[in-house]
């Protein structure tokens, strides 16, 4: 996780105008932390006693936008957003007396922070929290047809929500490598494969927390499972950066999201999600023969953070893919990773 202080926070880079923007900043004022979430119409009183402390860091990849907010003390804060604009928080610490909306928390749900109403926040002493907001038609462009009547109505309102703890940690996970990606990479920019595929996981993984598999008598025939797992696959492999979450294989093949879960559990053994990660990381396997470099072929198949690409490709197969990069194509500079 990028640490948020004057000497490692990241000078302010790009422009609110293009592409990508990031910026930082240590604040002293309970006023001046409020107002640098631009937009959300702030207030925050302290509550607890001594000199406060803040920090502040946002990125803007196209029409993402990524925060990680400290704040020393604790406060009561409140605040509405623009409508249409969906904002959900995950803690990195939360520790003490905190509750979201009149519901108690504890650092293992999510914050929804858009809808109707204003939200109210009693924040604890060393709060650390991370957060995520677009617009609500691009998180529809995301949902599949049943999720549409589903998780758009759940968000009408601020609230404190539950969600799987695998759930959230991906949420946790996915915004470090973002940090690390904007902070390190000054042609993100000029790279609008790799935005496209940072800020498409990003949506996935909002989506992965946000929706709700119920538990009930819901089946798929045997037959029509192994149907479905077959023709997911044939859409990966025919489409490498077109399919790289489970949202976009159940919206093209027309199923929901519990009867692909299911097909796949009961024909693999698999969830989806590590199957269609397992066909990209054979398919950037492959690509690596032919490609001008590791990046191209990691980009081609929708891998965004080289440093986690170059980590996970070892493990599946057993060398890091420069190496097998200089294999196919000899000592020619292999690039990132």
């Amino acid at each position: 996780m990028v640490a948020l202080s004057e000497r490692h926070a990241p000078p302010p880079k790009g422009s609110p105008d293009g592409n990508t923007a990031v910026h930082a900043a240590i604040t002293r004022d309970i006023d001046e932390q409020a107002a640098l979430l631009r937009g959300w119409n702030q207030t925050y009183d302290q509550i607890s006693a001594g000199a406060f402390s803040g920090s502040f860091w946002e990125a803007r990849i196209d029409d993402v936008q990524f925060f990680r907010e400290i704040t020393s003390n604790s406060l009561h804060q409140t605040g509405d957003l623009p409508e249409g604009t969906i904002a959900v928080g995950v803690p990195i610490a939360l520790r003490g007396n905190a509750r979201f909306c009149g519901q108690r928390c504890d650092g293992a749900q999510v914050h929804v922070f858009s809808g109707n109403d204003a939200f109210e926040f009693f924040s604890p002493s060393g709060l650390d929290i991370a957060g995520f907001v677009l617009r609500e038609q691009d998180l529809r462009c995301s949902l599949t047809s049943d999720e549409l009547e589903t998780v758009l109505p759940s968000l009408a309102n601020p609230h404190l929500r539950a969600v799987d703890g695998s759930a959230a940690e991906h949420m946790r996970r996915i915004f470090a490598d973002v940090c690390e990606v904007v902070t390190n990479c000054p042609d993100l920019e000029n790279d609008a494969p790799r935005r496209a595929s940072m800020t498409r996981d990003v949506r996935a993984a909002l989506v992965a927390a946000l929706s709700r598999t119920e538990n009930d008598s819901f089946d798929v025939p045997s037959a029509k499972r192994a149907r479905i797992v077959r023709d997911a696959r044939d859409l990966v492999t025919e489409s490498p950066d077109g399919y790289t979450s489970v949202e976009e294989l159940c919206r093209t093949l027309g199923v929901s999201r519990r009867a692909l879960q299911q097909s796949f559990q009961e024909t693999l053994g698999l969830k989806p999600s590590a199957y269609l990660r397992s066909l990209r990381m054979n398919g950037a396997r492959r690509a690596i023969k032919q490609a001008n470099s590791v990046a191209e072929a990691a980009t081609l198949w929708g891998f965004w953070h080289f440093g986690r690409f170059a980590r996970d490709y070892k493990v599946m197969f057993g060398e890091l893919p420069s190496e097998a990069f200089r294999r196919y194509h000899g000592p020619a500079e292999a690039g990132e990773p």
